[in-house]
């Protein structure tokens, strides 16, 4: 394989995006319409990557102009014109000239521009911008997998795509390096008290961040989140490899892309949260939506004492969350734990229930009362959980 060939087979297959990328989609005339596309709600991430070496030529400027003309311009063409067909279409059609791909109303679409230029020299500049019909993004090799490797959720993927196309509007950019500025946005979330007109950089800010307290602080959580990771690898293979029972892949693919839409630092917690009720051996636990999050989770650890009313006690708990959540209306539930042959066991439930009536509360209440779930509040992380 190119290392371009190679780096499209790994973005695909990255944790963060196998729900959700498909490379080589057809376009017009069933052609290639990019290399890869990624459809995540109304997000679109139209990317289109190049593999060019640097012409022979003696002079710079015009390796420089050779390459850029075939490296970058090149993409940017592709790009405009994969958007402009989208445009046209409310599907897409796989590599496979089978799977059709969904998409959202035109006018509820958010579209991302990415041109990955591989084979150039390390400083050979890279313009992003407003090529004449939207925001392009443009990265080398060295950057592309610096960016994904810190920002290695979807969620936190293209909230530092929009982030900087918001800030680096009608301004005059000087960044020497992708990961410069991919620094100054960890740092500062690219908030300051004022807006300013220009931005210059210096080369080097990366290799200062990473050697700051602030990011050892962070490598030093991020493990934490890994058991989260594990969770999104396991419903990947149920629901892509495997292809999991029909009649439950509907709510399993629900449950499953919002458990995977989890930013970094949520899964941080929520991954703590999980190992910690595992090692106290509680038997449930509850934790409340994140701001602005329409969803609560409950954790549940399998054992002998509930191996055998397992699910009805999962279920009976994401009840008993959906009613303490009352401005949460999805609820999703997860098991794990070992079978008593040993073997490693997950679980999971999902509900979304706009309205609970009358009727319904009274015998959640019921049970609750009968069977003692979620009664004893605790606090743990500034979080409000319940065992």
């Amino acid at each position: 394989m190119t290392p371009s060939e190679k780096f499209v087979s790994e973005l695909c297959e990255k944790s963060f995006l196998p729900f959700w990328s498909f490379a080589s989609p057809l376009g017009k005339k069933n052609k290639e319409l990019c290399d890869v596309l990624v459809v995540c709600n109304n997000t679109i991430v139209i990317i289109s990557i190049k593999d060019i070496k640097v012409s022979e030529h003696s002079d710079e400027n015009i390796q420089y102009e050779r390459w850029q003309k075939k490296a970058i311009l090149g993409s940017i063409d592709q790009i405009y014109g994969a958007e402009r067909f989208l445009k046209t279409v409310n599907e897409i059609t796989l590599s496979d000239k089978i799977t059709k791909i969904q998409l959202r109303p035109h006018s509820d679409r958010e579209i991302f521009r990415i041109a990955i230029a591989f084979g150039g020299k390390n400083e050979f500049p890279l313009d992003n911008g407003n090529f004449g019909n939207g925001f392009v993004h443009v990265f080398d090799e060295p950057s592309t997998f610096t960016v994904l490797k810190e920002l290695d959720t979807i969620t936190d993927f293209v909230n530092y795509l929009k982030a900087k196309e918001d800030f680096l509007s009608n301004k005059i950019v000087s960044v020497p390096r992708e990961i410069d500025f991919l620094a100054l946005y960890l740092t500062t979330e690219l908030k300051f008290d004022f807006v300013p007109d220009s931005v210059m950089l210096d080369d080097g800010m990366w290799e200062e961040y990473i050697e700051s307290e602030e990011y050892k602080y962070w490598q030093r959580e991020i493990p934490q989140s890994f058991i989260w990771d594990e969770i999104v690898s396991h419903l990947h293979k149920i629901h892509i490899v495997d292809k999991g029972n029909s009649e439950m892949m509907s709510d399993l693919e629900k449950a499953t892309r919002i458990i995977t839409l989890e930013p970094r630092i949520n899964r941080i917690e929520l991954g703590m949260t999980f190992i910690d009720a595992i090692k106290k051996k509680l038997k449930g636990r509850m934790l409340p939506p994140y701001k602005d999050s329409d969803h609560s989770y409950v954790f549940m650890p399998l054992s002998h004492k509930n191996w055998e009313s397992k699910e009805k006690e999962l279920q009976l708990r994401c009840l008993i969350a959906r009613m303490e959540n009352k401005n949460a209306p999805k609820v999703i539930g997860i098991a794990i734990g070992e079978s008593p042959d040993k073997e490693h066991i997950f679980d999971i439930a999902y509900f979304d229930i706009p309205e609970l009536n009358d009727e319904m509360l009274e015998k959640i209440v019921e049970a609750k009362e009968e069977l003692g779930y979620f009664k004893n509040p605790v606090i743990s992380r500034s979080k409000d959980m319940r065992n």
